[in-house]
């Protein structure tokens, strides 16, 4: 019985290694194009999203099926939110 707990928090605490990742790797490349103040860049920032949400997906046909489902979601949500808010303020 522990054992089964101990796997399950393992399990759980690499679905929360993966999204947290993928929401700094979010975070990093927003924080990035926001100092660039270039013209265009809420295009290059919805690109960005777009190829990390596809990366997500593809990887969770291979491993970590609900890690990479869960981080694809997260980041389409606060990615495509921040997106607009950011750029337009």
């Amino acid at each position: 019985m522990e054992d089964l707990d101990k796997q399950t928090k393992s399990v759980q605490s690499k679905s929360m290694l993966i999204a947290g990742i993928n929401l700094a790797l979010l975070a990093a490349y927003t924080i990035f194009l926001r100092i660039n103040n270039q013209e265009l860049i809420i295009l290059g920032e919805a690109v960005l999203i777009a190829i990390q949400i596809i990366i997500c997906l593809i990887t969770a046909i291979f491993v970590y099926r609900k890690a990479f489902l869960l981080s694809a979601l997260l980041v389409l949500l606060i990615g495509l939110s921040t997106c607009f808010a950011v750029f337009t303020i």
